[in-house]
Formats: structure tokens, C-alpha cells, sequence
């Protein structure tokens, strides 16, 4: 089916529908560039909130080591401070009662 109207008139047609064309992937990457934009925006927030969780668990973790050593510590401190006692109170109770054998 050949085309009847003259090669002027087929060659215009033929320019707009390039016109249409390139008009329509201009949008197409304007858009695309548009959406890039607002993901690259996305993704900075992301990492800056990703960034903040990070340093919260990092010094909720360093609290937590702090507060375990602390509580390690105070154990040790308090074992010591009982075994002390029980030898030194067995130790002073032995002595006591030598001292008043001797003297009886």
C-alpha cells in the first residue's frame, strides 16, 4: 500500500513524529533524572539515620561493658573483703583464745 500524499507532506508528517519522539524521552530522562535526584536524597538520610542508630548501639554497648566491668569489680572487691574477714575474724578469735589459754 504505497503512500499517496507528496514527499513534502510525508517528510513534515515524518519530522513531527521525530519531534513527538524526541520530546517524549526528553520527559522520559527528565523523570528518570527527577527520580534518581530524589533516591540519592533518600539514601543520604538513610545512611545519616543508619550513621546515628550505629553510634547509639556502639555507646549503649560501651555502657553496657562499663556497667558489667563495674559489677565484676564490685564482686571481686566484695569476695576479697569476705574471705578477709572470715580469716581475719578466725584469725583474731585463735589468737584471743591462745592468748587467755596462756594466761589460765
Amino acid at each position: 500500500m504505497a503512500d499517496k500524499r507528496p514527499i513534502e507532506q510525508r517528510v513534515a508528517d515524518h519530522e513531527n513524529r521525530i519531534e513527538h519522539i524526541e520530546d517524549s524521552m526528553r520527559d522520559l530522562k527528565d523523570d528518570l533524572s527527577k527520580g534518581l535526584q530524589r533516591v540519592d536524597e533518600s539514601n543520604r538520610y538513610l545512611r545519616n539515620q543508619n550513621g546515628e542508630i550505629l553510634r547509639e548501639i556502639i555507646k549503649r554497648n560501651n555502657v553496657a561493658e562499663q556497667h558489667d566491668y563495674t559489677l565484676k569489680k564490685m564482686s571481686k572487691t566484695n569476695q576479697i573483703k569476705m574471705f578477709t574477714m572470715i580469716f581475719g575474724a578466725s584469725g583474731l578469735a585463735f589468737a584471743l583464745i591462745e592468748l587467755l589459754l596462756k594466761f589460765l
